[in-house]
């Protein structure tokens, strides 16, 4: 039986996903730490940025992939902060509502500005429709029923 050569490892598009993704993520905590945020607490920001009402735990957790307890530290940490804060939601007392402050609002616009220098870094090599062709490429991978 013919052996076949093993795939380089620089070919392996997990290692490739892998060791990009904690590359751009070493680079953005980096990034962050002069506003006291790391990835993932900036990224519970965003959503609570993006959803003027707020957006509930649930909603998080399955966006960023997390299970729901570690979200509740995130919230925490965000809360004590003064950049969101919990609201009771309207469709069902029993769940809060994370929304974001103006103080909140304001932080992650300040945040999103070295996120963007950040990535600006990893991707100059690469023309805008590449960027964006990766971006849809990635999209369809996390998101695969969007």
């Amino acid at each position: 039986m013919a052996q076949t050569q093993p795939q380089p490892l620089a070919d392996d598009i997990g290692f490739l996903l892998s060791r990009a993704g904690g590359m751009v993520l070493g680079a953005v905590n980096k990034a962050l730490v002069p506003l006291g945020l790391k990835v993932r607490a900036y990224s519970v920001l965003v959503l609570a940025c993006e959803h003027a009402a707020g957006v509930n735990q649930r909603t998080v957790a399955t966006t960023l992939g997390l299970d729901p307890s570690q979200i509740v530290g995130l919230v925490d940490e965000l809360e004590e902060r003064g950049l969101v804060r919990r609201t009771p939601d309207p469709a069902d007392r029993r769940n809060r509502l994370i929304a974001a402050t103006e103080e909140g609002r304001r932080v992650q616009e300040e945040a999103q500005g070295l996120v963007d220098q950040a990535h600006r870094g990893y991707f100059e090599g690469l023309s805008p429709e590449a960027v964006d062709e990766l971006r849809t490429a990635l999209k369809r991978i996390v998101f695969p029923r969007s």
